[in-house]
């Protein structure tokens, strides 16, 4: 048997449906520009690595953030919650298509995954690390 991102589970309903509020909270900050809201959803700690790139702390974040074209459309599906390797963590990978919108309509900018590791419960859950792979 082949081990899957998809294998069942670990985690309770409570937990998989914070994960996805959060993950589509990020998402609706991100578009609607509200990048102070957005970089409120990670830990002080939190950090994004996107191509290869280390973006940690708050101000290294929102700069990051700001440096991205807009406006765009997240697309994010396919959330896959469980169990992250330290105690009191969860993992997250999530499928995105990242829409460009333009003088021509939108066009699809980008597609690949998250991969998110995130910390607390609830509505205290917060990404402490985020890895954005493009395909």
């Amino acid at each position: 048997m082949v081990a899957s991102v998809t294998r069942m589970k670990d985690v309770s309903v409570d937990a998989d449906l914070a994960v996805r509020r959060l993950v589509a909270r990020y998402s609706q900050l991100v578009d609607d520009r509200d990048l102070d809201a957005a970089v409120g959803l990670f830990t002080e700690e939190g950090q994004v690595i996107f191509s290869g790139e280390r973006h940690a702390g708050p101000e290294a974040i929102r700069a990051w953030l700001a440096s991205t074209p807009t406006p765009t459309l997240h697309q994010v599906t396919n959330v896959v919650v469980s169990n992250g390797s330290h105690e009191g963590t969860l993992h997250a990978v999530c499928d995105l298509g990242l829409l460009l919108g333009g003088p021509d309509g939108w066009k699809v900018a980008a597609v690949g995954r998250y991969h998110d590791t995130l910390a607390g419960s609830g509505r205290d859950l917060r990404f402490t690390q985020r890895i954005i792979t493009l395909r």
